[in-house]
């Protein structure tokens, strides 16, 4: 357990730790329905959940974090809210501090930017964390998270870990399609049934408050007092992070590693684009320049970054064009080589008309040695709309030809679920 040091003005953790008990909203893991973990990865049994609800105790949290290591890292995040982007709200900030064994429950409803903006006397500030490039945060899928915090916020993540990009590149089948947390947890989670069972009961007793389809309503978020349901629903969808990146990790090289964190700084300047549309089948669609790739025998065994997070300055970037980058602007897709073909463009057809046409090429050259029988690639097709290329399904009243990858019945990509 960290203990901050005790300096002039400020906290140690144990003193923080006290008054956030004795002050806050506090749900003891003891008496709540939330998930109890067996020793999974760096979470140990149990958690205590805290909603941090005022300025006072705000600050009470960021002192009693400051000290939290960064290898491994100790921050896993997710964002809740209504229609959680630049066009929605952000409700609650659910961070799970693996030290402390501890999940805190920011309550941006009631804070707004004040969550972010007040300071210990110190100076730091959760605006800081959230952009510190020096401490890592582990999220799932930062797009949309990363799309509400700079639209409405002005927060410019960095230092950012995507468990669903770890899930993707540690991979031996297809990487066309990324998967839901739901689907990483029930195929890759190491916890037992009762765990695993526990985990789906949470997530199905939250989604009925707040499922349009099933009656419920994204405000349930912001209504004060927090529902049980509500709250051990924001709780679980941190508590097994910590296992999944365990789990990842350790099947993924230094070459892999660069790759994702390549993938993750182009997927947050992709959310802060002006034409980033996060809602559509698109965003079921891994980077295109990782299928087929794969390391040299001798990256294979490179493993020096397991477990230390790399500054950008550490490397260079991947020269590659992003998947997710090509979203973003109105150029065309390339072919698997980075370069476009002049000899099959056509300049009459214009951005979007070309976009097209290069996409068909994409598929037609793509040779994927990781999807069934070589057809993955036609099961889509394609139309271009606003801040990027939009993939439907060629016959939705057939689910032969519905590639259905990345449903888990949550992750609200593919179009097939009310979620």
């Amino acid at each position: 357990m960290p203990v901050c040091e005790d300096q002039s003005g400020t906290r140690s953790f144990q003193e923080a730790q006290h008054l956030l008990l004795q002050h806050g909203t506090y749900f003891p893991s003891q008496s709540s329905e939330v998930v109890h973990i067996q020793k999974a990865g760096t979470l140990s049994v149990g958690m205590d959940i805290l909603l941090v609800g005022t300025v006072e105790l705000l600050r009470t949290f960021l002192d009693s974090v400051k000290a939290c290591p960064n290898d491994p890292p100790s921050f896993y995040i997710d964002l809740e809210g209504d229609d959680l982007c630049r066009h929605g709200t952000v409700s609650l900030i659910t961070i799970l501090v693996v030290p402390h064994h501890k999940v805190y429950l920011i309550d941006v409803a009631t804070l707004g930017r004040s969550a972010f903006d007040t300071s210990t006397a110190d100076g730091n500030t959760l605006r800081q964390l959230l952009e510190s490039d020096r401490i890592a945060k582990v999220f799932f899928d930062i797009r949309n998270d990363s799309d509400a915090l700079y639209s409405l916020y002005g927060v410019n993540v960095a230092g950012i870990e995507d468990i669903q990009l770890m899930e993707l590149a540690s991979r031996n089948f297809s990487k066309r399609c990324v998967h839901g947390l739901a689907k990483c947890i029930e195929n890759d989670a190491k916890v037992d049934y009762e765990t695993r069972r526990n985990w789906r009961n949470v997530k199905d007793n939250g989604r009925r408050l707040f499922d349009p389809a099933r009656g419920g309503s994204y405000a349930v978020f912001a209504e004060r007092p927090m529902s049980t349901e509500v709250r051990d629903y924001c709780v679980q969808d941190v508590a097994l992070m910590p296992n999944l990146r365990d789990v990842y990790r350790a099947k993924l090289c230094d070459a892999w590693w660069r790759k994702i964190e390549d993938e993750t700084r182009a997927r947050i300047r992709l959310s802060q684009s002006v034409g980033y549309n996060g809602k559509g089948r698109h965003m079921a669609l891994g980077p295109s320049h990782w299928i087929g790739w794969s390391p040299s025998i001798s990256q294979r065994s490179e493993r020096t970054l397991l477990e230390r997070p790399v500054p950008a300055s550490d490397h260079k970037e991947d020269p590659t064009p992003k998947a997710s980058e090509q979203q973003a602007t109105d150029t065309s897709p390339t072919l698997n080589s980075g370069q476009a073909n002049p000899e099959t463009e056509d300049a009459s057809l214009g951005p979007d008309g070309r976009a097209l046409q290069q996409l068909s090429l994409l598929r037609s050259h793509d040779v994927d040695d990781d999807s069934e029988n070589g057809s993955n690639g036609d099961r889509y097709g394609t139309s271009y709309h606003g801040g990027g290329l939009h993939y439907h399904n060629s016959n939705e009243d057939d689910d032969q030809y519905k590639d259905l990858t990345a449903c888990d019945s949550e992750c609200g990509y593919c179009g097939q679920c009310p979620y």
